[in-house]
């Protein structure tokens, strides 16, 4: 065994989640800083429309990429289970087959992105000043989704094991080639948004072929020998059960933020870039909750794999105080700083927008535990193979986020989606704790 990897079969639960989630938060955050970068030098160097084209790009973009990461969440489960109950030969079978898997998808969505990235923006009523640099980002984008995509399976698989060090590290030094990329593109070069994407691309791809050499070197006891992708098509079908409805639900989440997206777009850009720098501040936010709730998967699923109920439940319990805890600090801390954010990420003169984007925070700052508790409960039932349920789940709000978004907007304006987020994960919370007091029940 690895010193990278680690089991979370024995030993105290809390510090099994905070080992897993301080360094998968710490590269979280660097994965966001990715498109926080783009949005920063971009208001700064080409102006709240460039701004408001990366905005409207981000949730297409996101539909196709989170559909990859879900099949990586998807099948991350069963080799927690297969590292658990310590069969390192389905492991690496596993591994192997969920590369394939990804690849093969990951080229195909990339061309339909690609070839359709006129009519989607039209269908997502995309104003026409910002048409021609929203396509631009997009199409970029996608050329490199394959190299994106790879990264996102071998983080996923990774973690599966227990070892959060190894994405981290990868991500950092992406991050860190981001930031200089997205400055001698748009700041120097001046080349806009095209540039935020080629930034954007090429930093990930570097992150891809460091996790590769990395794994390589430190955890045999994952990484694929040749024999290992051999077809196998009783594994191919159980990673398939699992991975298919993680992915519908990951690309579903993206899909409902694409439907509000389109009803915030006829507000106007200011508008737009208001409710995408709010986005960009939503995601660091909301990754600490994430995170908490995949280190929950992983170490129940491990000791599932294991045959240890006693630590399933444990670990479920630990893992929502810990998200509790946690949506009560952020939500004071965001409703108090408001105002300073939002001008992180335009120019001070851009008084409209961060005055909606200030109100618009403010009142998403007082929700912020919600998502946490659902959060919680989606990681135990994710553990357990439940996949199918939290895809249906996960629907339900985003249609009723969507629904309340497109019902209010045309009174409330951009107040409109923080109520309508509101709904959907207050909807989302009485749902899943319905089924887990069902659960309980002789």
């Amino acid at each position: 065994m690895s010193s990278t990897s680690h089991s979370m079969t024995t030993g105290s639960i809390p510090r099994h989640l905070l080992r897993y989630a301080i360094p998968a938060i710490l590269g979280d955050l660097f994965q966001v800083t990715y498109n926080t970068v783009d949005s920063v030098i971009v208001g700064k160097y080409a102006g709240a429309g460039a701004l408001a084209a990366v905005g409207v790009a981000s949730p297409l973009m996101s539909v196709a990429m989170f559909f990859i990461i879900g099949m990586g969440i998807g099948a991350s489960v069963l080799m927690s289970e297969f590292y658990g109950a310590g069969d390192t030969g389905k492991l690496r079978r596993q591994f192997a087959t969920t590369l394939t898997m990804g690849a093969a998808f990951s080229a195909v969505i990339a061309l339909a992105l690609f070839a359709l990235t006129g009519p989607l923006l039209r269908l997502c009523r995309t104003p026409e000043a910002i048409l021609p640099d929203t396509a631009r980002y997009l199409r970029v984008v996608a050329l490199g989704m394959v190299v994106t995509s790879m990264y996102n399976i071998l983080a996923a698989a990774s973690r599966s094991i227990g070892d959060t060090f190894t994405p981290l590290v990868c991500l950092v030094a992406g991050s860190l080639v981001n930031v200089g990329l997205d400055l001698l593109f748009v700041a120097r070069f001046a080349w806009g948004v095209a540039g935020a994407a080629w930034a954007t691309v090429l930093s990930q791809a570097l992150a891809a072929l460091l996790c590769a050499a990395l794994l390589r070197r430190n955890e045999p006891v994952l990484f694929a020998s040749r024999e290992d992708f051999t077809p196998d098509r009783d594994l191919f079908m159980r990673t398939l059960r699992f991975s298919a409805p993680s992915a519908m639900q990951q690309a579903g989440i993206y899909v409902g933020k694409l439907l509000v997206q389109s009803a915030v777009n006829p507000l106007g850009v200011s508008a737009i870039a208001a409710f995408n720098a709010v986005n960009r501040i939503d995601d660091y936010a909301l990754i600490p909750e994430r995170d908490i709730a995949n280190g929950e998967t992983v170490l129940v699923a491990q000791n599932h794999g294991a045959n240890r109920p006693d630590r399933m439940r444990r670990g479920f319990f630990t893992a929502m105080a810990f998200e509790v805890t946690y949506g009560l600090i952020v939500s004071a801390a965001v409703f108090t700083l408001a105002a300073p954010l939002m001008r992180l990420f335009v120019d001070p003169g851009e008084a409209e927008v961060i005055r909606l984007g200030t109100r618009y925070l403010r009142l998403m700052g007082l929700f912020y535990i919600l998502p946490g508790i659902t959060n919680g409960l989606q990681g135990y039932m994710r553990a357990l193979g439940k996949m199918k349920l939290t895809m249906v789940v996960t629907y339900g709000q985003m249609f009723t986020r969507a629904a309340c978004t497109w019902l209010l907007i045309g009174r409330m304006g951009l107040d409109a989606v923080p109520v309508a987020c509101a709904a959907g994960w207050v909807m989302m919370t009485v749902w899943e704790v319905g089924l887990m007091l069902k659960w309980r029940k002789p």
